[in-house]
């Protein structure tokens, strides 16, 4: 009786043991983080890996290439800091779009929009230009007599079809990840249409009058 009873209860483990081991199996996490979804499916860049770790931890390599970084731009992620540097504030950035247009091989203007918590608006544009394999941020200086200069306190970087961005000054920083999109994010249209006339007239136009339209 007892041996009977014995085996019995061995059947009722080994059943239980195996089902545990299946259905550990089958258990999926639900919090795997994933990009968003805003690239051209037809973009040759995507059989590249599009890791938000890998690009953010991509370092800058000199090479004779000049990336394409022109095109649209929406928001993955980003943050704002304010503040004395060491003592910086960061804010989320909500939602975000940069528009970068291709000026000459080495020349890129740009104009983006950034939008904080309690609606609040950020609007920035320029040059950037690529030089000993890296891209600087080109200002211009004494306007309205144009002379420019190029600036170091950027870091932009791009792979695949991520594009990211830091800027560095005494008293702020922004850092931006931005997917390629085919079109803006509705609702900063507006507002980016405006800033493009800024960047047509201020930036733009004393640089390249001849490609503004």
């Amino acid at each position: 009786m007892f041996k009977k009873l014995h085996l019995l209860l061995s059947i009722i483990i080994l059943f239980f043991l195996t089902a545990c081991q299946t259905e550990m199996k089958d258990f999926t996490p639900e919090f795997i983080k994933k990009i968003p979804h805003l690239f051209d499916s037809n973009s040759s860049d995507n059989n590249l890996s599009n890791s938000k770790d890998s690009f953010i931890k991509e370092e800058r390599v000199n090479n004779s290439e000049i990336p394409d970084i022109y095109g649209i731009y929406n928001l993955i992620e980003g943050s704002y800091g304010y503040g004395v540097e060491g003592r910086r504030k960061k804010v989320k950035i909500e939602e975000s779009t940069i528009v970068i247009e291709k000026l000459s091989d080495t020349e890129f203007g740009f104009y983006y929009v950034t939008k904080l918590k309690d609606s609040l608006v950020n609007r920035y544009f320029g040059g950037f230009t690529y030089k000993d394999g890296k891209f600087y941020q080109k200002v211009i200086d004494n306007y309205p007599n144009p002379k420019t200069t190029l600036r170091d306190n950027i870091k932009l970087t791009k792979k695949g079809n991520l594009l990211r961005l830091t800027v560095d000054s005494i008293d702020e920083e922004r850092t931006i990840l931005w997917g390629r999109s085919r079109e803006v994010t509705p609702s900063l249209k507006k507002i980016l249409e405006e800033e493009r006339e800024s960047y047509k007239t201020l930036y733009k136009k004393v640089l390249f009058p001849k490609l503004t339209i």
